[in-house]
Formats: C-alpha cells, sequence, structure tokens
C-alpha cells in the first residue's frame, strides 16, 4: 500500500510541473502576491499534510479498506454486485460525498474556520490545490474511509479515485488560459480552472456556488452551478476578503489560521471567538 502513495505522489509531481509550465506560457490571471511566498507556504502546507498525516496514516487507511474488502463488508458487497458495477458506484458515490462535504464546510463554521484556509489564497494556482489544513485532510479522509466501509467500495476504486481527485484538483486550481469553447465542452463532464474561479471568488454568491470536485453535475442537478464570476473593478478577484498581505500566506499564518480569534469565523460577518 506504500506503493500506492508513492505511485501517486510521482503522477501528481508530473502533472503538476506541466501545469506549472503551462501557468507561465498561458496564464488566465496575474498574480497579486509574490509567488515565491504563496508557494513556500502553500507547498510547505502539503509537504506537512503528507508527512505528517499521509505517510503515517497511509497503512492504517488500506489496511482497513483491506480488511472490509477480505471479509466483503460493506452494503455493494451483500447485494452481490458485479465488480464493475461496485467499481463505477463506489467511484461516483466517493465524488457525491466530496461535493456534500464541501458544502457543509460552507455551511458549518467550525469547518468553515479550516476550510477558509484554502479559500484565503489571494491567487489560484497548481499549489492552492494542495493548500489544505492538515485538520481538514484528516476529517475527509474520515469521511472517505467510513463512506467506502459502509457501501463496500472496492479498493482499486478507491485508489483510482484519490488519484483522478488528485490530478483534476491540480487542473481545476491551475492559472491556465483555456479557449472558451474547449472550456465550455469539458465543463459538461469535469470541473474547469474557470468554472472552479468562481468558487475562489472573494464574493460569497460566487464561492458559495461550484462545489463540485471532479464531475461537475453534481452543481446543476443541486442548482449550485454559477457559469461565472462576479467582477469587481472590471477584474475577477480571488480569495477572502482577510488574510490578503503576504505575511498571511507564510506556512506558520495558514497552518495558525483556522484558530486566529481575530478574523471572520461566520461569512455573514466579524467576530472573535468561536
Amino acid at each position: 500500500m506504500e506503493f500506492d502513495l508513492t505511485t501517486r505522489l510521482v503522477i501528481v509531481g508530473f502533472v503538476f510541473v506541466f501545469l506549472s509550465v503551462l501557468e507561465i506560457a498561458w496564464p488566465q490571471r496575474e498574480l497579486v502576491l509574490n509567488r515565491s511566498t504563496r508557494w513556500k507556504g502553500n507547498l510547505g502546507i502539503f509537504l506537512f499534510d503528507v508527512l505528517v498525516i499521509g505517510i503515517p496514516i497511509n497503512g492504517l487507511v488500506f489496511g482497513i479498506l483491506m480488511w472490509a474488502q477480505t471479509y466483503d463488508a460493506g452494503l455493494m458487497n451483500w447485494l452481490a454486485l458485479p465488480f464493475v458495477v461496485k467499481f463505477l458506484i463506489g467511484f461516483v458515490a466517493l465524488d457525491a460525498l466530496f461535493y456534500t462535504q464541501h458544502r457543509v464546510s460552507h455551511a458549518i463554521p467550525v469547518l468553515w474556520r479550516l476550510h477558509r484556509v484554502h479559500h484565503a489564497d489571494t491567487d489560484m494556482d497548481v499549489t492552492t490545490a494542495n493548500r489544505v489544513h492538515p485538520l481538514e485532510t484528516l476529517w475527509l479522509t474520515f469521511l472517505r474511509v467510513s463512506l467506502a466501509v459502509l457501501m463496500g467500495i472496492p479498493v482499486s476504486a478507491f485508489i483510482a479515485f484519490l488519484l483522478v481527485l488528485n490530478v483534476l484538483s491540480l487542473f481545476n486550481h491551475a492559472n491556465v488560459k483555456l479557449p472558451s469553447n474547449v472550456d465550455r465542452l469539458l465543463r459538461f463532464v469535469i470541473v474547469t480552472p474557470n468554472m472552479h474561479e468562481t468558487h475562489h471568488s472573494v464574493h460569497q454568491q460566487d464561492y458559495d456556488t461550484n462545489f463540485a470536485f471532479i464531475f461537475s453535475f453534481w452543481d446543476r442537478i443541486f442548482n449550485t452551478y454559477k457559469a461565472e464570476s462576479t467582477p469587481l473593478d472590471g477584474r475577477v478577484t480571488l480569495g477572502l476578503d482577510t488574510f490578503r498581505s503576504l505575511p498571511d500566506a507564510s506556512f506558520f499564518r495558514l497552518l495558525a489560521m483556522p484558530f486566529r480569534r481575530d478574523s471572520v469565523t461566520t461569512k455573514g460577518g466579524s467576530q472573535g471567538d468561536w
């Protein structure tokens, strides 16, 4: 199972480098903050996640999944469904779970405190994809493992979902200018950078839309789709009203952000406590 984590990191690393080159060649937006400081903070959070959470619990996670698969635990195993059916249902169910928890993370103040670490980035590029607070990573891991065991999702479907999620997350956060006709075609199926840009807009009427991770149809089904971002002074502004300074992009500020008492805790206003 360690091979799975290593393989995913290699593939994600290759995609990261490829998209980084495209961002330099065909950027969608000019950067607001210094790339060097932002990247140190964003990649610092990513490495912290991998070293402190990803590697230590990887064996535990897949040990649980292998146990469930060996003993035919979960609803789909009790129904004796064919493997292909279990694979497809499991993949789609995991994406539906992530859409649901994403909406919940915007609605519940305690979860928003964690999730806003991702949203506070004043720019959006490939490093934003992995700017996730370690406590949110733990929460997401618990959710997807629980669903996999309860539903009897095959381990191979679980691994495939994580790989596609990692790759497409880099893609839909990339600061890459796509031809409008290509974007319109792709977003019928998957989340594109332009579609996800709206979700990272500074306006609440924007960032409370487009919650999908892989398949874009979840937003259309549940009426949370928004085609375009709301411009401010003729341009799209990303991030949150708070945390807009360069120091806020540093690694230790990002790590401490959910616990700061001088910042917005609910999206309707400012207050200093939980």
